[in-house]
Formats: structure tokens, C-alpha cells, sequence
């Protein structure tokens, strides 16, 4: 009589259990474990240049599977339109054409202001009448956030840096992203902080003036990385075009009580002026073009603290607790292969570490889609990886340790 199909799927679940708990808490599992720490400790202490492996580690470094999220789970492609934030679009106006954009802004009562363009030096004698229109526009505006940039200099000070008429205005913060230059931009600082200075980050200081309790929610978090939760594309934004705004070629109620983003954008994949490589580009990776401008990178962080949608993160503890799980339980169901059925060790290790690291990717990018909480599983992914050399290394040791001080270990010289 055959046995029912519940009854089929039970044996082969205790079976499947049994290979992988049978050696679970022996003690040489246990140790072997700590083994694979212990070499990832001592390799990571090893100073190496070894440059036949820079490419992979150069095509490797900017990838996170959870770009996947946004890229291609189309996270923020259903999102609605924000409508507390609208872009306005300067193109390549001069300092007078700005100047006046920003007053046709400022006649619509926005309640926030913000410019994402920089000057470098003043204009020579003949347009100095630009730089003094500047001056008067950001001294008028107290709702006005300009752009400027941070460097450190040589006493390792933070000094502000690229806006020549960052002293004229009531209130600045800067756009600088970490690695902005050749890597995507994930995560930014809210502010940063040195013992005798403090500088708001851009959408930090719109937000000041927007929400106070956003703000301060922002600015607890301080001197750190926070992940960028990318909630919209480009088009999930209102835009006004230079030519609308100036001919009054819109609804005025986009701009009246809200947040109103003055800076260059393009719909041209191939203009990549100010434009920054995220997590939203449909090449998530090998990317050949950035997808999309600074000032709508800005916005997001803007929605993402007015929503307060923040993304949570794991502590380091934690995914290192997971890390010493996964391995004890990999060692486990390898060692039981490595004593027990030898011959099949290295195919049933190969399948099971291309198994766990899809299996884990695809955990990480689950977890970071439904509840915002990112988990780094590199390191579980790796302790898989080496489990398997680990075993041959500690199995020697255990052998050696057997004939010498009699030490009780499941290896046998020569089991195989």
C-alpha cells in the first residue's frame, strides 16, 4: 500500500533534517566553525596587493542585491505624485536668469526655496551686475536654501567650499554624496560634524524650514550614513519648465505653501549633467549611463523624511549572529557529507553554497522590500564559501591533535 503524500513529504523532511543537525553539536563542528572566523580574520589582517584580482574586487564594490528592489521590482513606480515637493527646472540660465526665477518663484509664496547650483568665482567687470543681482536675491530671501559643498583641509577642518555668495545667504547646506564621483548614491550624512563645526546636508536644511518635525526626527541620526529610501522616478515629481514659470504657465498651487526645488534637470539619458548613478537605474549593474539628476535624488530624501519611510538597518552584531549561524549550520551538513559519503562531497558542497547564495540574496532583497530593514548577508555568503577549504584545514589539525594529545575528534586518519 503506498504511503499518503503527507506522509512521503515528512520522511524525506526528517531526512533532510537529519543530514544537517547529525553533527550539529559536535564539538569539531563547533570548532571548525570558529575556524572559518578565525581565517577570515587572519586573511583580512594580511596586507596584500594583489592586483590580478583588483578587477573583480572593482566589479564587485559598488554592487548591493537590493538595488534589485528599485530596479527591478519597480519599488516607487507606483508611488504617487509628491505633491508637497515641485521641481523647477533653471536650465542653463545665467545669474541674472536665475536671480529672476527665483523672485517669479518666490511671488508664489512657496514656503521653502531651494537653489542646487553652485559658483565657483565672480563674474569679470563687464556681467559683475550678475553677481550683485545674486547678492540681493539670497540676502532678500530668508526661506532660501542654497548649494554649497564641503571639504576638509589640512588641519582636517570642514570649510565650505564652491558658492562664492554662500556669505549672502540666510541659510545653506551642502550637496555633497559620498563617492558621488563613481559609485552609487545610497546613503548620505544628514550633517557633518567636527568638534568646533557643524554643516547642515541640503534637503536636511529644506526640511528646517518645511517640518520641523521631520527635521529634527533627520538630524537626530547626526553624523552618520542613512540609507536612501527611493520611493519616486522623475516623472512622480511636479516639474515646471523655465519658460512656464516665467510666462505664469501653470497652476499656482504647485508652488504655493511648498517646497520649490530650482535646478538643472533633463529628460536626456545621454545628458548627464548633474546627474548621479541610484539604485533606481534599470542597469543595476554594469550601468553605462547615471539616471537621474541630483535635484530629484534631493526630492526622494525630502519624501522619504515627510513620509518618515526610513530604511532600517541591521547592527553589525546582528549580522554577525546570523553569519555564525548559517556557518555552523553549513559545517554541519558538510561534515556529515565529508565523513559519511566522501565521494559525493565536493558536488553536494558546490550545489549547496549556490543554493544558500540564492537563497540568501533573494532573503536579504525580500525582507529589504516588505519591511524597509536591510540586512547584510556578505558575510554569511562568504563563510559558506570557505566552510568547505576550512574543513580540510581543521580536519589536518584534528588528526594531529588525536595522535598527540589524544584529543576526541570525529576524524579519522585516512577515513577516506
Amino acid at each position: 500500500m503506498k504511503k499518503p503524500l503527507h506522509k512521503h513529504i515528512g520522511h524525506h523532511a526528517r531526512k533532510i533534517h537529519g543530514h544537517v543537525t547529525k553533527y550539529l553539536y559536535e564539538r569539531d563542528t563547533i570548532f571548525a566553525t570558529l575556524w572559518v572566523f578565525l581565517f577570515i580574520v587572519i586573511l583580512g589582517s594580511i596586507p596584500l596587493n594583489l592586483g590580478f584580482i583588483n578587477p573583480i574586487k572593482l566589479g564587485l564594490k559598488d554592487f548591493d542585491s537590493n538595488d534589485m528592489v528599485y530596479s527591478k521590482l519597480e519599488k516607487g513606480a507606483h508611488s504617487g505624485i509628491d505633491s508637497n515637493i515641485v521641481i523647477i527646472n533653471i536650465g542653463h540660465a545665467d545669474r541674472e536668469g536665475i536671480s529672476l526665477m527665483i523672485e517669479k518663484t518666490a511671488s508664489y509664496q512657496p514656503k521653502v526655496m531651494a537653489l542646487d547650483a553652485v559658483f565657483d568665482a565672480p563674474k569679470d567687470s563687464a556681467e559683475a551686475y550678475q553677481d550683485t543681482l545674486i547678492r540681493e536675491t539670497f540676502k532678500k530671501h530668508k526661506n532660501l536654501v542654497v548649494a554649497v559643498k564641503y571639504q576638509l583641509d589640512t588641519a582636517e577642518k570642514l570649510i565650505v567650499t564652491r558658492n562664492v555668495f554662500k556669505d549672502d545667504a540666510n541659510q545653506y547646506g551642502y550637496v555633497n554624496f559620498p563617492f558621488e564621483e563613481t559609485e552609487t548614491i545610497r546613503y548620505f550624512f544628514p550633517m557633518k560634524k567636527t568638534a568646533d563645526t557643524t554643516f547642515s546636508f541640503f534637503s536636511t536644511a529644506i526640511l528646517k524650514f518645511y517640518d520641523t518635525t521631520a527635521y529634527k526626527k533627520l538630524m537626530k541620526k547626526g553624523d552618520t550614513k542613512v540609507i536612501i529610501n527611493y520611493s519616486r522616478h522623475t516623472d512622480r515629481y511636479f516639474k515646471i519648465s523655465e519658460q512656464q514659470l516665467m510666462t505664469d504657465d501653470f497652476d499656482s498651487s504647485l508652488i504655493k505653501g511648498k517646497i520649490a526645488l530650482l535646478a538643472y534637470t533633463s529628460k536626456d539619458e545621454f545628458d548627464i549633467e548633474d546627474k548621479k548613478f541610484t539604485p533606481m537605474n534599470e542597469k543595476f549593474a554594469g550601468k553605462s549611463h547615471p539616471d537621474m539628476n541630483g535635484i530629484v535624488v534631493h526630492a526622494n530624501i525630502i519624501s522619504m523624511a515627510l513620509e518618515n519611510k526610513y530604511v532600517k538597518k541591521l547592527p553589525l552584531w546582528a549580522n554577525l549572529l546570523i553569519a555564525v549561524f548559517v556557518c555552523w549550520l553549513h559545517m554541519s551538513f558538510f561534515v556529515r557529507y565529508y565523513l559519511e559519503s566522501h565521494i559525493w562531497f565536493h558536488l553536494v558542497a558546490k550545489i549547496a553554497q549556490v543554493a544558500s547564495a540564492i537563497f540568501f540574496m533573494w532573503l536579504g532583497v525580500y525582507v529589504y522590500d516588505k519591511y524597509r530593514v536591510k540586512v547584510d548577508l556578505k558575510m554569511s555568503l562568504i563563510v559558506i564559501v570557505m566552510a568547505v577549504d576550512v574543513i580540510y584545514f581543521y580536519e589536518a589539525w584534528a588528526v594531529w591533535m588525536h595522535k598527540k594529545f589524544g584529543y576526541i575528534t570525529v576524524f579519522k586518519p585516512h577515513h577516506h
